[in-house]
Parts: structure tokens; C-alpha cells; sequence
């Protein structure tokens, strides 16, 4: 399932993602001062729609910190990476950064470690899947902003029920949802069961370890791996998944929830609705909503999420980290969710009615319900090797190959795995 490019797409409509390439190391020259009160930070592709609430945050931080001065730069979704290497390379990085994990892990040798100005006690005001992935080898390296949420499952009611299978009862692992997709397209031959191919995300979330311990090598091609490739090639023989599942760019997909040649989504996330019901208000009446399938161990993969960092060199960390924590703190969180579609990385958050409530029938109530109840569940699923985007598209290239013929299992772990090794190894 392509769960990677829809968490893109939701984060996308006002909110911009960064991309993965290149390494960089701590060049930037010490210019810290406890006393400075002066913070530079960066955001991404916020000013357009969002430039009165960080206006907003601007002001209040002020009325905590009289004396700080604070510069607001935002940067082009594209251009953040390139621009801080730049400004780490010339000895002049911003205070405090948004990045995504994606582009955080190959700044990392160039980050402040939080720990000393974030306690444990503030540390647990996040939920824990989010931030623990962001202290490698026991630095905290992050703090966890706001993420595209975990998937939900959308079933077109009249479609699962002319097949014979319980709506109210729909699958609850991706190995479920392959099985009830060709048994709904066996007893209905017109319709699909579902899109997605077991991508990157899939795999994760079964287990299977992509990467070697150092990252260096491929560790997929295993029996494990095998299984599952398997098992999805004989859903897409048999009509579980849709013919057009294999399309590169899913927006592109030709049996859709929209026209009713598909039944279900077992991994979707909220934006879709909103999609289905402005193009098909008729089939948008008859959906029904459920938590996302997972992998074996009971989790969801996220992409990626945001973050603010602290580059080193920053001119008073203290007051950096400071103002990372009151950006991130529940109270702006909440108010930030409530003007776009994402979700927040606190616990208080996740209490406020925005998620805690719904109003029965109101699909987009229940959704964001169905999310922010399964924020626990999330694991960061990124490979940090900063050549993810090349790895994934060959993955996907030979799974494609894998699902229309051209390649077995066996053939298509074995090219992939090559194709891996031999890019991980390029300098």
C-alpha cells in the first residue's frame, strides 16, 4: 500500500515535506552565547497559509521572553536541505529548524543534543513512538511536531455486503485484507477488492528488516519476504487487487473507491474523504470507516514526521530549545491541528475534543477519531541512509514486476537486493 506517497499528499495541502539525498557533517563553527536573546528559525512552506498563526507564536513567545528577538524565515519545501548545508557549511545555521526525520537523520552529526535543556518530565509531555526514535544512541537530537496520522480503512458498505462479507467486521492485518479482497472479488467479479502493492511500508510493518544493522546492505531477500511477496502476487492473479494497482503515481489509478470498481481501502487516510465526497457525494453516503490494517506486529509504519532541531553552533541553545518546546507544546499543537488536516505528537493533545469526540454519522468526526486513537500504534519507518527515495523506487519497480509476471518472488528480491547494495555503496 502507498502509504509513503498519501501521507505526502495530506501533508501537502497547505504543508510542505522535504526530500532525502546527501550527508553532511558538523562544520559549523561555535558562535554560541548564553546570553544572546536573538533565534533565527526556519519552517517550511508556512507562510502562505498559516503566516498569522506563526505570527501568532512569534508574539506569545515574546510575552514569555521580553528581551528575545526573533527572525521568521520560510523556506521552500525543496530548497531547506540545500540552504542548510549552505548555512551549516558557512558557519551560519539558523537557531532552530523544522525538518522532517527524513532530512534530520543526515544532519544529525550537526545537531545539538536537547537533553541538557529538555527534562524528563518535559520529554514525556510527547507520546512516546514519536519521540523516541529521535534520540539515537541516547542524544535527543528533535522534538516531534505535528505528523500526516495513522491510516484508516474505508469500505463502500453496499459493495462488501453484496459479496457476502461483514462490514462490521473487516480486516485487521494487511494478510486479512488480501484474503477478504479476493474473496470479494470472486463473488463479485465486476468489482476489485482493493489498490496498493506491498511496498517498503508493508514490509516494515510485517517485520522484515529492510536494511543491515550499519545500514550498508539490503537484508530483505528472506524467506520471511518471500512470503509476503507471494501472497500479495496470488491476491493480484485473482483479482483482490485491482489491475491498475501497479501504476507508478497512485493518483493515476483507474479502478478507484470514487467509481466503484474497488470496495475498499485498507490503508487510507482521512484527505480521501474529503476527495470522495466532493467527486462521488453518492458513493461517499456509503462508506464506513475502520482502523488501518497492520503488519504482523500490531503497528502502523509512518514516513516521516515533522520535527525542530537545534543546529549546533546555535547562539543560545537554551533559549533555542526553549522555544522548540513552546512551539511543539500541547496547547499550540492543538490550535494548529484545528486549522489543517494533521495530527500532534502530545499527549494532551490527542485529549482535547478535536480528537476525543465525534459526532456519530459524520465520517470526517469519526475519522480523525479512528486516527488520533491509533497515534500510539505509529512507528517512524524511514531508512536513513539519505538515498531512501532511489531505494524505494526500485523496490517498487521490481515489486511492479513481481505482481504483473515479468518477475517471481524470488527473482524480484534477488534484483532488488543487488539494486540496493550496489546504490548504498555508490559515494
Amino acid at each position: 500500500m502507498r502509504v509513503t506517497s498519501l501521507l505526502a499528499r495530506a501533508l501537502a495541502a497547505g504543508l510542505a515535506l522535504g526530500l532525502a539525498t546527501g550527508c553532511v557533517a558538523g562544520t559549523e563553527k561555535d558562535k554560541s552565547s548564553t546570553n544572546s536573546t536573538e533565534l533565527e528559525f526556519w519552517t517550511i512552506n508556512l507562510k502562505k497559509n498559516f503566516e498569522s498563526y506563526i505570527t501568532g507564536l512569534i508574539d506569545g513567545f515574546k510575552k514569555q521572553h521580553p528581551d528575545a528577538k526573533l527572525t521568521w524565515v520560510d523556506v521552500p519545501g525543496n530548497e531547506v536541505k540545500p540552504k542548510l548545508l549552505a548555512a551549516v557549511a558557512a558557519g551560519k545555521a539558523p537557531d532552530v529548524v523544522n525538518l522532517t526525520n527524513v532530512d534530520l537523520e543526515e544532519f544529525i552529526p550537526s545537531l545539538t543534543d536537547l537533553s541538557p535543556y529538555v527534562t524528563d518530565e518535559q520529554q514525556k509531555a510527547y507520546v512516546p513512538n514519536l519521540l523516541e526514535p529521535l534520540k539515537p544512541d541516547g542524544k535527543l537530537i528533535g522534538l516531534p511536531w505535528y505528523n500526516g496520522g495513522a491510516p484508516v480503512s474505508i469500505y463502500n458498505s453496499e459493495l462488501v455486503s453484496k459479496a457476502g462479507l461483514d462490514v462490521n467486521n473487516p480486516p485487521k492485518t494487511f494478510t486479512e485484507a488480501l484474503q477478504w479482497a479476493t474473496k470479494l472479488h470472486q463473488a463479485t467479479p465486476k468489482v476489485y477488492g482493493m489498490n496498493g502493492i506491498p511496498d517498503v511500508s508493508v514490509m516494515q510493518a510485517e517485520g522484515v528488516p529492510m536494511l543491515s544493522a550499519d545500514r550498508t546492505k539490503a537484508a530483505f531477500n528472506t524467506p520471511e519476504a518471500k512470503a509476503i511477496l507471494s501472497a500479495w502476487k496470488d491476491a493480484y492473479a485473482k483479482g483482490g487487487l485491482a489491475p491498475g494497482t501497479t501504476v507508478k503515481d497512485d493518483r493515476q489509478y483507474p479502478q478507484t473507491l470514487d467509481n466503484q470498481q474497488v470496495a475498499f481501502s485498507a490503508g487510507g487516510l482521512p484527505f480521501q474523504l474529503k476527495n470522495i465526497e466532493k467527486n462521488a457525494p453518492d458513493v461517499f453516503k456509503k462508506l464506513k470507516l475502520a482502523p488501518g490494517a497492520t503488519g504482523a506486529a500490531g503497528t502502523y509504519v509512518l514516513p516521516d514526521q515533522q520535527t525542530f532541531v537545534v543546529p549546533k553552533g546555535a547562539k543560545n541553545p537554551k533559549l533555542a530549545a526553549e522555544f522548540g518546546l513552546y512551539l511543539t507544546n500541547a496547547e499550540n499543537q492543538t490550535a494548529f491541528c484545528k486549522l489543517v488536516a494533521i495530527y500532534p505528537s502530545t499527549v494532551e493533545s490527542l485529549k482535547d475534543p478535536q480528537f476525543s469526540t465525534f459526532q456519530p454519522g459524520n465520517l470526517h468526526d469519526e475519522a480523525r477519531k479512528l486516527v488520533a486513537d491509533e497515534l500510539p500504534k505509529l512507528q517512524l519507518g524511514f531508512l536513513g541512509t539519505g538515498k531512501d527515495d532511489k531505494l524505494t523506487e526500485r523496490w517498487r519497480e521490481n515489486v511492479r514486476a513481481m505482481l504483473t509476471g515479468t518477475k517471481s518472488p524470488d527473482q524480484a528480491l534477488a534484483d532488488a537486493e543487488k539494486e540496493w547494495n550496489t546504490i548504498l555503496a555508490a559515494k
